[in-house]
């Protein structure tokens, strides 16, 4: 089964989850290990930049699923902005402390730096995201509803997603190529922490929570589409990145996540890492492997939060002497391999400790338990009983 009966967990999307964070741990690994002028890095980047996409999909799939029946909106928001707000607020300080380390500022100036960073998630590289997804739970009531407004209409969702994937084909050309000036310039700088630059992957994660069943149905009858649809975009991305490198781009522009040919790649990738975690949720028994994909699912958000600091603090010494003694590729392979073990138990140790709450979005977690010590012994439909139940980012295990 791909859900539990007892909960309407998809265990799909813990592998789903686990896969697309390796990736986010690698792209950033590979974009600061080497140089920025590195066209096979910005390759590899290329192919990487499909994990936000994904993650907002994620998000909106959870959600929708979970409170497609009944949302309790003022419970939602109380929780949700709980549960992602304080890590946000925790770790954009930590973040811009950390700033002012190579830059410093006086006081005032790093007072209103902070100030800034909050207000546009832009404390480090990756804090973005949960600007977004704040973004989104604040809006979702309104998305919730207006996709039961299309579903009730024939033909509705397809129109709807058809529609979406036209307009993010229009905004990612639009943020790849145009470049205004002053005011409209600067904004355009935080185009990665606004929720319109990545509308069509929140109504793909929703539609597709519409239909849960039928999706992972679909996935498991076609997989040589799923796999065909992977290699014909993926090489379609590659072969546009090539092109605009040798067109005179920097790799690290011609890699750029807003671009039109990603809205394929992106779909494509998310529905094969969907395709991988149902037929591998037909295949688990609950052993050694499903366990360890699962503690990965849960941990997930907070290596998503500490591992940047981890990969900074490789920067400052040791992937320098490593750069030195083997390859490229086997440095930046390295560096993923030692971020994410430490990053695992940085957020181990966090997890065990009083401020697991506000430094990894999760409720404490017990001595020899893999999840918080408050799971929910019923339905998670309702918000009351979801409130002890732990998060993923942005999100929410099912």
């Amino acid at each position: 089964m791909t859900r539990s009966g007892r909960s309407g967990h998809v265990y799909a999307v813990d592998l789903l989850r686990v896969l697309t964070f390796a990736a986010v741990i690698a792209v950033h690994t590979v974009t600061t290990v080497n140089p920025p002028d590195s066209v096979p890095a910005g390759g590899a980047a290329m192919l990487l930049h499909f994990t936000r996409e994904a993650f907002f999909a994620l998000t909106a799939f959870v959600l929708v699923h979970r409170y497609r029946d009944q949302l309790p909106t003022v419970p939602f928001w109380r929780r949700r902005f709980l549960l992602v707000g304080a890590p946000y607020v925790i770790w954009s300080v930590i973040y811009s402390g950390l700033a002012l380390i190579t830059t410093p500022l006086p006081a005032t100036a790093a007072l209103s730096q902070l100030g800034r960073n909050l207000l546009t998630g832009t404390a480090w590289y990756h804090l973005y995201f949960l600007v977004v997804t704040m973004q989104f739970y604040l809006l979702f009531p309104l998305f919730l509803r207006s996709l039961r407004g299309f579903a009730r209409r024939r033909g509705g969702l397809w129109w709807l997603l058809a529609i979406s994937a036209i307009l993010q084909v229009g905004i990612d050309a639009g943020l790849h190529l145009v470049h205004p000036s002053g005011i409209a310039g600067k904004l355009l700088g935080y185009d990665g922490s606004f929720i319109g630059s990545y509308e069509f992957y929140l109504v793909l994660g929703g539609v597709a929570a519409l239909h849960a069943d039928r999706v992972q149905a679909w996935v498991r009858e076609h997989p040589a589409v799923v796999l065909g649809a992977l290699v014909v975009t993926g090489a379609a991305a590659e072969g546009w990145y090539l092109h605009s490198v040798r067109a005179g781009s920097s790799p690290g522009t011609a890699s750029d996540v807003f671009q039109p040919v990603m809205v394929p790649w992106c779909l494509a990738v998310i529905t094969a890492l969907f395709a991988l975690g149902v037929a591998w949720t037909a295949r688990r028994a609950g052993g050694p492997g499903s366990r360890a994909v699962e503690t990965g699912s849960d941990r997930s958000f907070g290596v998503f939060l500490v591992h940047p600091m981890v990969l900074w603090t490789l920067t400052l010494g040791p992937l320098a002497w490593l750069s030195t003694q083997v390859s490229a590729l086997s440095c930046t392979v390295i560096a993923v391999a030692v971020t994410v073990v430490v990053s695992l138990l940085v957020i181990e140790v966090l997890r065990h400790s009083p401020l697991s709450l506000v430094l990894t979005g999760k409720h404490r977690s017990l001595p020899g338990s893999a999840f918080p010590s408050t799971r929910p012994k019923h339905s998670a439909r309702s918000d009351s009983s979801a409130s002890t139940q732990p998060i993923g980012l942005g999100a929410g295990r099912m």
